[in-house]
């Protein structure tokens, strides 16, 4: 059957393909392979106890999942920022990563359910992945065309930089492959620079355990030395990306549109931090983690009616609060004053018990 371009096939259909939306197309079976390498990330602890694709990297890091599949079209969606980040705000505010500033998976949906719904109407078998578990979004990234795996390990592309998301759908239709092309980072090394916690001193690695947006998004207890470095972000770190010279345009402004004002966040009910931030990565989607991550931002960075939020925290029903707000007196204040709002003799909690008595003596 001869191969069809996916180009004039979407055209003949009436689907326009966006500006911001770059496509190519990989023939399979491909041969490829990614679950050695996500095997090692895991068997070397540098996934930390992160889930999502390292649960089942023999089946996520699989290109050829299908027998059926003939070829797969790599969706390319790039939400280039207008401005750039900055942790320069006031006392009181916490930054959130332009990478998390919305929702920008949903324009990546909808195009991709406008692809998948195309096949079906046609007949024609498919498999959508976007954000999944199950499939390394990566794949197929490196021989598509569309760019490669820079130092960050971030998905690069010229003009745009790390700043896409890539989605992938497998068919049973038969396209043509686009134009393989080659790039490099080269002797570039601006994301490890700017990595301020030494997360990618391995160039084309990520050490998860050092990475603060994985801690902002963990479950886990996040160790003190995270903590510090963790600054006045209330949500993500994106320094790899935002130093990264291919994802830069010639004017970069200062914007203060994604900060949040800590101690609002703080009297908010989970409920509504949820909805607010639904697109958020949030553990058991419970709004406690995004308190813990104001309270730890407020301690880096307070103002002078901090405290005063923090102390009534102290008689939280989440051991999760109260075990970030003791720390986060610590850090403010001297710690001896916490006595006066804070029986320790009271606390049913070992987990926060056992940070008081550290932080006491």
């Amino acid at each position: 059957m001869k191969e069809k371009n996916l180009f004039n096939y979407l055209e003949s259909h009436n689907i326009d393909v966006p500006e911001n939306i770059n496509l190519a197309v990989i023939s399979l079976p491909s041969l490829i392979d990614k679950s050695v390498l996500i095997q090692e990330a895991k068997s070397n602890n540098r996934h930390a106890n992160m889930k999502f694709t390292f649960s089942n990297p023999q089946y996520s890091g699989l290109g050829d999942k299908f027998e059926w599949a003939k070829s797969c079209v790599v969706i390319s969606y790039n939400y280039f920022p207008e401005s750039s980040n900055s942790h320069s705000f006031r006392a009181g505010d916490g930054a959130i990563a332009l990478f998390a500033s919305e929702d920008h998976y949903k324009p990546l949906n909808k195009f991709i359910n406008k692809l998948t719904n195309l096949f079906n109407n046609e007949g024609i078998q498919s498999q959508q992945f976007i954000d999944s578990p199950q499939h390394y979004d990566r794949i197929f990234f490196n021989s598509s065309g569309l760019g490669w795996q820079g130092k960050s390990t971030m998905m690069l592309s010229p003009g745009i930089g790390p700043w896409q998301l890539i989605g992938n759908l497998y068919t049973e239709k038969r396209f043509k492959d686009t134009e393989k092309k080659s790039f490099s980072c080269g002797t570039c090394n601006m994301c490890q620079i700017s990595c301020p916690t030494g997360a990618l001193d391995e160039e084309y690695r990520l050490d998860s355990n050092k990475c603060l947006s994985y801690w902002l998004q963990s479950p886990d207890i996040i160790p003190e030395d995270m903590r510090i470095n963790i600054g006045n972000r209330f949500y993500g770190c994106d320094e790899c990306l935002t130093s990264c010279p291919p994802g830069q345009t010639k004017d970069l402004n200062i914007s203060k549109t994604n900060t949040v004002d800590l101690k609002k966040i703080l009297t908010m009910s989970n409920e509504d931090l949820v909805d607010k931030y639904s697109w958020f990565y949030i553990p058991k989607r419970n709004g406690d983690f995004l308190k813990r991550n104001a309270l730890i931002a407020l301690a880096n960075n307070p103002d002078e009616d901090a405290l005063k939020a923090i102390y009534t925290l102290l008689k939280s029903d989440s051991e999760i609060i109260r075990f970030y707000a003791i720390w986060a007196i610590w850090k403010i204040s001297q710690f001896k004053d916490i006595e006066n709002y804070y029986d320790v003799d009271l606390e049913t909690s070992d987990l926060v018990k056992n940070e008081y008595l550290r932080l006491i003596k």
